[in-house]
């Protein structure tokens, strides 16, 4: 397989480890000292700056508790380099007021060595705010 090719595939693990619920399967796919970025105002509960294992496990948490998915969909995979970008779609559920929000994503992957040094997500923050309001 190619650079290329073996990216592709950690970024589909990934999304196979999250979609099965498997936290742990995913985590192994990232760095010790991953960089994991999902800005956004202060009213989305896991909007931030994350580092390391702890840090992303701690983002995913504040999804986990806050949130219910309704839909989750990567659709797009595109590498280049030590890039992978993800295009997908998401529809959730604010737990506490049962507010909804649907919007497209994308994610940018940076890959070294077979593990994410760095995770950054670009979405309509305002429509997630939103239903946190």
């Amino acid at each position: 397989m190619s650079k290329r090719d073996d990216n592709l595939q950690v970024a589909r693990d990934i999304y196979a480890a999250f979609g099965s619920g498997d936290i742990p399967a995913m985590l192994a796919l990232l760095a010790d000292d991953i960089e994991w970025e999902h800005p956004g105002p202060s009213e989305i509960p896991w909007a931030g700056s994350f580092r390391g294992h702890d840090g992303v496990a701690s983002f995913f948490a504040a999804i986990i508790e806050n949130a219910d998915f309704l839909e989750f969909e990567p659709q797009t995979f595109v590498a280049d380099g030590d890039h992978v970008v993800v295009l997908g779609v998401e529809a959730l559920r604010n737990k506490e007021n049962d507010r909804q929000w649907q919007t497209e994503w994308c994610h940018d992957y940076t890959i070294k060595d077979g593990k994410v040094t760095r995770f950054r997500e670009i979405t309509n923050t305002a429509a997630v705010a939103e239903a946190f309001m």
